[in-house]
């Protein structure tokens, strides 16, 4: 590019380079005493969770996590094509929908998983690494990796698509040890030996990342070359940010109240954990999921995203305020004019509905009337 175009303004972008990275990418286009303009590395909303497993916990600890985060989506990562399928089943069985996503699937059928993700009709979407390119959901609560990636930076790209809207989101990474026999057989099949030597140092870098005990957020920060000013971040297992449905401390509490054999304290159970959402009164939960319904029965008829209708941060909002007109409404959080135009009449039906005594909160009963609506 540089010697076809020698005179023409060169600009590279990337969401996840190293010191090392970025030096290579002024060498490599020639850049000539370039302005480097460096982000923050630091995504303090993100919390990151890394535990160690085995074959007999991981699977629990995932399902107690899909269960802890009942708002918003959630990816999980699996290793291999295989795994994708096996987990989707395992789901199931526990009462989890979930849909699935991987490079040898056809292109339709990604899309339209893809699609009931997006759209809210699935939270749940387990892939490997072919899902995440160009995805920006802004409402994804928890990303959920089931092996060690092969690098920091696949990891921190990852697990940035949690929290895209400025609210917490998880990043619970579930590996065990036998996650080295996967890397050794990928990094095997490479012929180039500077690349495989670059892929085991890769390696390396990652597993101590999950080992030793330094802040995890200080590490990615340290490993993109950021200097922070402090060493514990508050945010993660290491700072001693564990949320209750992975601490084995709690774990025992948990079976030590419900069951108080010897038997049951070396068989913890997972507990669940208890809902977090403010005013979580019956009432409140009720009206929640009346209103979730209607969202993705609106997102549905219009074609488009539910999380475009309206944000979970709005819909808690609404069902707080309990808004009794259309000026009510532009108080709620993310109504502006246009949206209140949009939804705003449909929201005060559905809510007049709701206390008249409408419970049901299927699809069904909200599908007739958006079409309808959509007709007029």
């Amino acid at each position: 590019m540089r010697v076809q175009f020698p005179d023409r303004p060169i600009a590279a972008f990337t969401a996840s380079a190293t010191r090392q990275v970025r030096h290579d990418i002024i060498e490599q286009l020639q850049l000539r005493d370039p302005d480097k303009y460096i982000a923050s590395f630091h995504r303090p909303n993100l919390k990151y969770i890394v535990k160690k497993c085995d074959s007999k916990t991981q699977f629990p600890l995932l399902v107690s996590a899909i269960r802890a985060h009942p708002d918003g989506a959630i990816i999980v990562y699996a290793p291999t094509i295989a795994n994708v399928a096996e987990m989707i089943a395992k789901l199931e069985e526990h009462g989890i929908e979930a849909t699935g996503y991987h490079g040898k699937m056809d292109a339709l059928t990604r899309r339209r998983n893809q699609e009931l993700w997006m759209s809210g009709e699935v939270r749940v979407i387990v892939g490997t690494v072919a899902f995440g390119l160009g995805i920006n959901k802004p409402d994804v609560r928890a990303v959920i990796h089931l092996s060690l990636p092969k690098s920091i930076e696949q990891y921190y790209q990852e697990a940035g698509r949690g929290g895209r809207d400025g609210l917490p989101a998880d990043c619970l990474l579930l590996w065990r040890p036998r996650d080295a026999g996967l890397h050794a057989y990928f990094i095997g099949a490479i012929t180039d030996s500077a690349e495989k030597e670059r892929a085991w140092q890769r390696y390396h870098t990652i597993r101590d990342f999950v080992e030793c005990g330094l802040c995890r957020h200080f590490q990615i920060c340290r490993h993109f070359g950021e200097n922070t000013k402090w060493k514990s971040c508050g945010a993660c297992d290491v700072c001693g940010d564990d949320p209750n449905w992975v601490l084995p401390s709690a774990q025992k509490q948990t079976a030590k109240r419900s069951e108080p054999s010897k038997r049951s304290e070396q068989q913890p159970r997972v507990p669940q954990l208890i809902p977090q959402t403010q005013n979580e009164t019956p009432e409140f939960a009720e009206l929640r999921a009346y209103l979730r319904e209607w969202r993705r029965a609106t997102a549905r008829s219009q074609e488009i995203p539910a999380f475009i209708v309206m944000h979970d941060t709005s819909l808690d909002d609404l069902c707080k305020k309990h808004p009794s007109s259309l000026t009510e409404i532009r108080e709620v959080s993310g109504f502006g004019a246009r949206k209140t135009e949009l939804y705003g009449q449909q929201i005060l039906d559905a809510l007049q509905r709701f206390h008249e005594g409408a419970r049901d909160p299927s699809v069904s009963s909200f599908e007739s009337s958006a079409g309808d609506r959509n007709l007029k």
